[in-house]
């Protein structure tokens, strides 16, 4: 329980405010008077420290879109420095480093990076896509809006940020030999997404289907969505090639 400072009634910790006379409680406007950055920074923080106590439902709504933006985007540079440096490897531009590859042949690795962005946004859209239809329609957590759920997601996977760095420095620093390293790194991110996703399905409560089987539905359709759609993709490139 929190005490009010101003009229001294007692509320739960849930409120933002005092329901007898409006005041805002001390840690709210501590809160309110710090930046974005700042606020933003606290909350990768504690999702890396103590991810599942997380209070993610008083935080922006906007960060899970700050964190997956970021993912995609050092991910993204991991693929353009990766391309850059085996096409640096074959000879395509003898003496020239992949960073510089990629800052003066832009134009020619751009459809290469336009479809590394678009494989990411593809496994995204089906993993948080799929966890959020569950949840909202299966669970009847109808009070879930988009923001909320990937700012929930990502208080449980902010490790994935610190992944997509460690594979984004592998690259700049070593190029293809790291392949591996990335792999692993790129392998654990989709992991720990499906790990929250799990989490989030399973800490909803009065749900009208059993949890365990909403995760279950949840593993078996990603993963078919997904199969199906790299198939198609693989398919594709393969005719192209012809």
């Amino acid at each position: 329980m929190i005490e009010c400072t101003q009229c001294h009634i007692k509320y739960g910790r849930k409120l933002h405010q005092c329901p007898n006379c409006g005041l805002v409680h001390q840690s709210i406007q501590a809160k309110q008077q710090t930046s974005l950055l700042q606020q933003y920074y606290q909350f990768l923080a504690r999702s890396l420290k103590q991810p599942l106590k997380v209070q993610w439902q008083w935080t922006n709504p906007w960060f899970g879109l700050v964190t997956f933006g970021l993912v995609i985007l050092m991910n993204t540079a991991t693929a353009s420095l990766l391309i850059a440096s085996w096409s640096e490897q074959v000879g395509a531009v003898a003496g020239v480093m992949a960073s510089q590859i990629v800052l003066r042949q832009r134009p020619n690795l751009l459809p290469l990076d336009m479809k590394a962005l678009g494989g990411q946004l593809f496994i995204l859209v089906v993993v948080l896509g799929i966890g959020f239809l569950l949840k909202r329609y299966l669970l009847k957590k109808t009070t879930t809006t988009l923001r909320a759920y990937l700012t929930e997601i990502s208080a449980y996977s902010g490790i994935t940020v610190i992944l997509a760095l460690a594979a984004l420095l592998a690259a700049l620093c070593f190029g293809m030999p790291a392949i591996w390293f990335v792999l692993i790194m790129v392998a654990v991110m989709y992991v720990s997404l499906n790990i929250a996703v799990g989490i989030s399905l399973f800490q909803t409560r009065w749900a009208a289907f059993d949890r365990v089987y909403a995760i279950l539905l949840f593993e078996i359709l990603t993963h078919v969505v997904l199969a199906i759609g790299i198939s198609q993709i693989v398919i594709l490139n393969l005719l192209t090639g012809l």
